[in-house]
């Protein structure tokens, strides 16, 4: 009820703030990296899915995995957080049935999932969250006409060409 010695008192009550700030400023960043990075994530792969949906069939192979580390290159070399990725591309029927459109060309769907790892600060604290693994994907119809590739209908001027 009386405290006659007090000494220190207001000097814990403020350390014992200041390591409750802390642990929630350093969770608030953890939580805008790992928001990033899947932002980017996502983005490379509707990038790399965009770029297979415009692309002639014949050169389809590796656009997918050429795409994402193009992108990913020099966002892995200026942040440490993600590392050790994969990425797959398919070439599918939609819902598993051969679906044509008006003139009897079938259409496919393509997805690509950028499989990757995330890294937690203070991971080493923790035994089973020193990594977070996570997934970005990406889902388009390919159109079965390529006249309209470039184009948005038959007597549309060409779309300008961006050289990267």
């Amino acid at each position: 009820m009386f405290c006659f010695n007090n000494k220190g008192q207001s000097f814990m009550e403020g350390f014992i703030v200041a390591c409750i700030i802390t642990v929630l400023m350093f969770a608030a960043i953890q939580v805008c990296i790992i928001v990033t990075d899947d932002m980017f994530l996502n983005y490379s792969a509707f990038s790399a899915t965009r770029k297979i949906v415009v692309t002639k069939n014949k050169e389809i192979a590796d656009t997918a995995k050429e795409t994402v580390s193009k992108f990913l290159l020099p966002y892995m070399l200026s942040s440490n957080s993600v590392f050790n990725y994969k990425t797959t591309h398919w070439d599918e029927d939609i819902l598993g049935k051969k679906i044509t459109d008006h003139s009897n060309k079938q259409i496919h769907k393509h997805n690509v999932k950028i499989g990757y790892y995330t890294r937690i600060m203070f991971g080493r604290f923790f035994d089973s969250l020193f990594y977070r693994e996570q997934s970005a994907r990406a889902r388009m119809v390919k159109s079965p006409d390529e006249n309209f590739y470039g184009k948005a209908y038959p007597d549309a001027r060409e779309f300008p060409k961006y050289e990267q």
